[in-house]
């Protein structure tokens, strides 16, 4: 009876053994994939978060973080990608003061240092942009308006273009703000990002009339995929070899349209959707770009 008691004792830990075993390898899997040094010049994560935007941005040195999502989801991801020892973000950009690109910011805000603030100017009047505008005053923190700047170089290899809005200031408070969100251009030498925030049809055409030359290999589709953004001849000047749509399941808008996904298809693009993939994951050594992807 002892032995037969013994024998069931072993079984037992080999079981408690082999799951803690199991639990650990699961745990440093995803340590390994999420949180491995960063050994590319540049990583750029298309968050999921919902149906919003968010954009985190990597080099060995730096952590910019685009538009914050509609709540404070953006912690958990920063927390997956940002080790400990790093836990800064050296550049806040707001593209617009619309909710599903601002509250998470205010909620990193409260949570997170912050070195550096950049928007448009364009103001807000909803209780998250007061409590932004709160927390950057209380704060002291450096903000620098896209009006005012052209470029902001990175690194000798990396640099972002502000493309749009060419102006800021009290007299576009009224106009809508999804035509004055900001579009950026993230170049690494052969590697370029096009980051259109929720630039309409109209702003599209008038940057195409700016800047004939658009083409870029990745393109972070337009207002979360809505029929008024991605227009067909936009896509053609672009030529995106991937097109990221962020973008929440089963949201209340239709996106991404059915005609935005023709028009990529149209102009052979690849469609990467945070709501069946998760976060998408781009690293880049300037030559090279890898693509990664939560699922």
């Amino acid at each position: 009876m002892k032995k037969n008691l013994n024998f069931k004792i072993i079984n037992s830990w080999i079981r408690i053994c082999g799951l803690l075993l199991l639990v650990f390898l699961i745990i440093a899997g995803y340590f390994y994939f999420f949180l491995t040094p960063l050994e590319s010049e540049l990583r750029v994560i298309f968050l999921d978060i919902g149906q919003g935007d968010a954009i985190l941005i990597q080099t060995k040195t730096k952590n910019i973080l685009i538009d914050g999502g509609p709540d404070r989801e953006i912690i958990y991801k920063l927390d997956q990608y940002i080790a400990a020892h790093q836990r800064k973000i050296d550049l806040m950009i707001l593209t617009h003061p619309d909710g599903d690109h601002l509250n998470g910011l205010v909620e990193v805000l409260r949570r997170w240092p912050v070195d550096n603030f950049l928007e448009t100017g364009i103001k807000g009047s909803s209780p998250a942009y007061l409590d932004l505008q709160r927390l950057i005053s209380e704060r002291d923190l450096p903000v620098y308006y896209s009006v005012n700047l052209k470029k902001i170089v990175l690194s000798p290899d990396l640099e972002m273009e502000i493309l749009w809005p060419l102006n800021s200031g009290n007299n576009l408070i009224k106009e809508d703000p999804n035509s004055l969100s900001l579009v950026l251009k993230l170049s690494h030498q052969d590697n370029t990002f096009l980051l259109t925030g929720d630039a309409d049809h109209e702003v599209e055409e008038k940057i195409l009339d700016i800047y004939p030359c658009l083409e870029s290999l990745v393109l972070k589709v337009g207002h979360h995929g809505s029929k008024y953004s991605s227009g067909l001849s936009f896509l053609q000047k672009v030529k995106p070899t991937y097109a990221v749509i962020s973008v929440g399941q089963d949201n209340n808008f239709g996106h991404p349209s059915l005609r935005v996904l023709d028009n990529l298809q149209q102009v052979s693009a690849q469609v990467l959707r945070t709501d069946q993939k998760g976060d998408i994951i781009f690293e880049s050594n300037g030559q090279n770009l890898n693509l990664k992807t939560a699922r």
